[in-house]
């Protein structure tokens, strides 16, 4: 059917931005218009994971949010959308499992809207429509996937380095690299700009425009030259010798390429072998709030496993702990009262005044001073009026010297 000119609005078809306008405006006012419960989540929260049950479609209110997806314990984020759009609704998979994850990027307001609000709506447009639907979320689906595993973790600028280095090496022969360079002279390569182009669209499969960026790159920080020669096209200068290290260098020493991963997790014995310290320094450091907040991530499914296993007591009880697992003052608080008035008898009351005056645990405080003397406990006192800040490394001297004292006494015990 033939649309006259006049049957468009005046100033034409609305062009991409409009349109998603119109429909994000369109899709927030389903969602005041429902009443539908709403949720505030903050930055790096998690929403949900792969394969949980798709029970609702989440609409951003304020906000921005990452669907990512982990392949390789690699977590890609494949998408951020912002004020306005929806996600977490898979209409082509018939039991709703969710087939990515999702998380806050920064502080968000979202409106839940279940399934069951969904599903007249799209039941009651035309059979073309949710077909159109379907195969557009299937598709969503296989690009969400392709993306998460075809992502190249290394930069950018490195990985067309290490392509220079073959074209170059190509270009110019290996021998005639090792003779340049033990004649103290340097073997350039310069293989046709358009060859380069070609085989990075084979080998990567990016667009030429990404193609275009990543080559600027290199020009801008002198790794390459492009020269113009008339009669044979443009081509590209280089070293194959030193390319590929001075690239390894630029990407070293800057952030180059970080937006590719996100929500890269790491364990805490992981953490602990990467910056060579043990586990149970880390968690103390990590109690007593030597690290900012955004160190730490905790995974809120496995939270809600726990709640509802054992109970909200599980996480205000410390655990019991044997002599063999004494690691840390604080551990006092499972040891026998004999055993501690043996050991702290013999500290000298002005260190056990610095030792006191850094724990912040009340239990393990009254533990050890419910183990002195009335005297001793007025000496610490009397210490404690007029003491400055203890210095942190020899405190902790103290109470690991104290509490190795009370294993090695409970376990000779034992």
């Amino acid at each position: 059917m033939a649309i006259s000119p006049g049957s468009l609005p005046p100033d034409g078809p609305p062009g991409p931005r409009q349109a998603r306008s119109m429909h994000t405006s369109s899709l927030l006012r389903f969602a005041e218009k429902g009443n539908f419960s709403q949720m505030r989540a903050f930055a790096g929260d998690v929403l949900y994971t792969e394969g949980m049950p798709g029970t609702h479609m989440y609409v951003i209110k304020e906000g921005e949010v990452d669907i990512y997806m982990v392949r390789e314990e690699k977590r890609v984020v494949v998408e951020t959308l912002s004020r306005g759009q929806c996600f977490g609704l898979t209409p082509h998979l018939p039991k709703g499992r969710r087939i990515n994850n999702a998380a806050a990027r920064t502080y968000c307001e979202l409106y839940l809207v279940d399934n069951q609000s969904v599903e007249p709506h799209v039941q009651a447009t035309p059979e073309l429509a949710r077909s159109v639907l379907h195969t557009l979320s299937d598709r969503l689906s296989a690009a969400h996937e392709l993306i998460a595993t075809r992502v190249n973790y290394q930069p950018d600028i490195l990985i067309y380095a290490q392509l220079l280095y073959l074209l170059g090496i190509a270009d110019v022969g290996k021998q005639a690299v090792v003779k340049a360079e033990a004649a103290g002279k340097q073997a350039l390569a310069s293989p046709l700009l358009q060859d380069v182009v070609m085989n990075a669209r084979i080998m990567f499969a990016h667009s030429d425009k990404h193609i275009r960026t990543c080559l600027a790159k290199l020009l801008n920080l002198h790794l390459i030259r492009i020269e113009d020669e008339k009669g044979t096209g443009k081509r590209v200068l280089f070293s194959p010798r030193d390319i590929v290290s001075q690239a390894r260098k630029v990407t070293d020493s800057t952030a180059n390429d970080a937006d590719k991963l996100s929500y890269e997790y790491i364990s805490v014995d992981e953490f602990a072998a990467m910056v060579d310290v043990e586990r149970p320094v880390l968690l103390r450091k990590l109690a007593g709030g030597d690290f900012s907040d955004d160190v730490f991530t905790f995974r809120k499914t496995e939270i809600m496993r726990l709640l509802d296993e054992k109970g909200r007591r599980f996480f205000a009880e410390r655990k019991i702990k044997t002599p063999d697992e004494f690691t840390d003052i604080l551990d006092i608080e499972f040891a026998d009262q004999k055993t501690v008035f043996a050991v702290v008898s013999k500290v000298d009351t002005f260190q056990l005044a610095k030792l006191l005056s850094s724990i912040s645990e009340e239990a393990v405080k009254q533990k050890i001073v419910a183990s002195l003397s009335r005297s001793k406990r007025e000496e610490i006192e009397s210490d404690l009026k007029d003491m400055k800040p203890a210095d942190p490394i020899e405190v902790q001297q103290i109470g690991g010297a104290i509490i190795k004292a009370v294993k090695e006494l409970m376990t000779k015990g034992a």
